[in-house]
């Protein structure tokens, strides 16, 4: 089947448009990043105040193990959004509040039910206005 140029064209510009607008959406999404948490302790990670960060941890669950955030951190300073996982090959993201200026640990530990594999620390401190 042949398509008629007129039709040929509006499919290519609807393409076009439909990459515009996924090109728009990418850039608009990347603006609102979180900055990502790297260092581990003893090294201190420098946050702003009411700013959001995330830590990245790799998670495999062919493996049964999963990385669980221990509640044991100061909740006047921070306060977890969510943890996303992003697939075998991504990892585990904890999305994190950044509420205001104090130092707190968070205690991330690797574990398939009752069983723990690794503990891994990060300390923040979130910096006043």
């Amino acid at each position: 089947m042949v398509l008629p140029k007129t039709v040929f064209i509006y499919l290519s510009m609807r393409l076009s448009w439909n990459l515009q607008l996924v090109l728009l959406i990418s850039v608009t999404l990347s603006s609102c990043s979180y900055h990502e948490v790297k260092k581990e302790a003893p090294e201190i990670n420098e946050i702003p105040a009411n700013s959001k960060f995330t830590i990245i941890l790799p998670e495999d669950h062919t493996t049964g193990y999963l990385w669980q955030l221990k509640q044991d951190y100061d909740k006047t300073v921070i306060s977890q959004i969510n943890e996303v996982w992003h697939g075998n090959n991504r990892g585990i993201y904890f999305n994190i509040n950044a509420l205001s200026a104090g130092q707190t640990t968070l205690t991330f530990v690797s574990r398939m039910y009752q069983d723990t594999a690794v503990v891994k620390f990060y300390i923040v401190k979130i910096q006043g206005h």
